[in-house]
């Protein structure tokens, strides 16, 4: 079970953190687990990584071990990570997936400290329903100046009557051509309603993720004074400051420093306002801190991670990405494994949205690039539904989109029905990259495609 931490190091030395080891080694395991969250009912079967958090140094070689204890095979990606191409985890393109009983050892160095996340890349859209998840922090070499440093997993779930998870639903093409799979049960690090304890005029780090599988969220701050340090892992050159309010699309990740104020006390709410009704997340605890007569000063900037420097640089390599299909699309016919089908023979494949008319990978990448050029990718959403687009193994800048700030990193972003923007990275290790939609149920129906990146 996630826990609302006090410190994120302290979680992390019972995962078996190591600051001496000349290899990081680590062990997850895949396994069902339960989690007590109704006292009317039994506890609710999920899937998990039987830890609560994984936590990395940067720099220094990691072994991760992945033992697969469930019935069905898997993989484990990891989001946001630059990590050689036979390690990024998608099934099916860089790997065969795990066997129940097996184990695979995933070996790379994390090069960027920051927030990310590992979650299962095989049947996503079930694994990932079922809880198959868990949040990663890659430590900064110097301790971030904070008197707190928590986490805030979002996530929704999709129960029944009887408080288990509604797996009879899992593909419904309802919720595949529409905004995909939503949920009627919040958790915050895997609980309901956790308390964040924190003391009256303290300033915390605050990293949040969104896991669910499709829900957008957002997050009221409850007025907070808070700043953005950091999108998608990648620090943000100069802090920003919010309104306190965040929308957050599934698998992006930001962190914030917010300032509790001094004259606080007991339980205040963190809310979600994402649907029709206000749902209270989490509650900060706020607990008698020191007196302080001095103001803060603005918080600094995180270490720079070692990104390439894309201004001034023209593209190397330019490729359009249209989307297409979903309910209401109009879509007509796409091709599928290599043959061109009618909507309704799409729809009995399950497949609902393409790619520039491809339904699902095709056996052509949509741009090859050497490792180290400048590529650049303008996506067209020509359909009626936000989509938040993930590419492995890569960070990328964006423009077109007023949403964020110019010159901030990502390797997921949310974009609205009808928007148009252009990401603009260097192409990295060789292999083959997924480019999808992170509302999972889009990518299984349709939303993936691939880049080649050559030596």
């Amino acid at each position: 079970m996630y826990t609302a931490t006090d410190n994120i190091r302290a979680d992390a030395s019972r995962a078996g953190s190591s600051k001496k080891q000349a290899v990081q080694q680590r062990l997850i395991t895949l396994e069902p687990e339960q989690a007590e969250w109704f006292s009317q009912s039994p506890p609710t079967d999920l899937w998990g990584m039987g830890q609560d958090i994984l936590e990395l140094e940067q720099h220094v070689p990691a072994e991760i071990t992945v033992r697969n204890r469930l019935p069905d095979p898997s993989s484990v990606h990891w989001h946001g990570m630059r990590v050689p191409n036979n390690m990024d985890g998608a099934s099916g393109l860089t790997q065969q997936a795990i066997e129940p009983g097996s184990s695979h050892t995933y070996r790379f160095t994390p090069r960027d400290a920051g927030t990310y996340w590992a979650h299962s890349h095989h049947n996503t859209y079930e694994q990932l329903a079922r809880g198959l998840y868990l949040p990663l922090i890659v430590e900064e070499s110097t301790p971030y100046p904070v008197d707190h440093d928590h986490l805030l997993v979002l996530d929704d779930w999709r129960v029944n009557s009887t408080g288990q998870l509604d797996l009879e639903s899992l593909g419904s093409m309802h919720e595949w051509t529409h905004g995909g799979r939503m949920g009627n049960l919040l958790t915050v690090n895997r609980e309901i309603t956790p308390r964040l304890q924190v003391e009256a005029g303290s300033r915390t780090r605050l990293r949040i993720l969104n896991a669910a599988n499709s829900r957008i969220m957002t997050l009221e701050l409850n007025g907070l004074q808070s700043w953005i340090i950091a999108k998608d892992g990648q620090p943000l050159t100069k802090p920003l400051k919010t309104n306190g309010s965040l929308t957050i699309a599934p698998a992006e990740r930001y962190d914030l420093i917010v300032d509790i104020p001094a004259d606080w006390q007991g339980e205040q709410p963190i809310y979600e306002t994402s649907s029709k009704t206000q749902l209270t997340g989490a509650f900060w605890q706020v607990i008698p801190g020191n007196e302080r007569s001095a103001v803060r000063q603005d918080p600094q900037s995180l270490p720079a991670n070692p990104v390439p420097v894309l201004q001034g640089k023209q593209p190397d390599q330019q490729a359009q990405l249209l989307m297409t299909g979903g309910a209401m699309g109009g879509m007509r016919s796409a091709v599928y494994r290599n043959t061109r089908m009618s909507a309704q023979k799409l729809s009995v494949n399950k497949q609902a949205w393409a790619f520039n008319g491809v339904a699902n990978l095709p056996d052509t990448p949509l741009l090859s690039a050497r490792s180290g050029e400048t590529v650049e990718i303008e996506i067209i959403n020509d359909t009626r539904w936000p989509h938040g687009m993930h590419l492995h193994g890569h960070h990328f800048q964006q423009h077109g989109s007023d949403r964020y700030e110019a010159g901030i990193w990502h390797d997921t972003v949310l974009m609205e029905k009808n928007e148009k923007l252009t990401i603009r990275f260097q192409a990295g290790e060789p292999g083959k990259w997924l480019l999808h939609c992170h509302m999972i149920e889009h990518q299984a129906a349709g939303m993936a495609t691939w880049i080649e990146v050559t030596a």
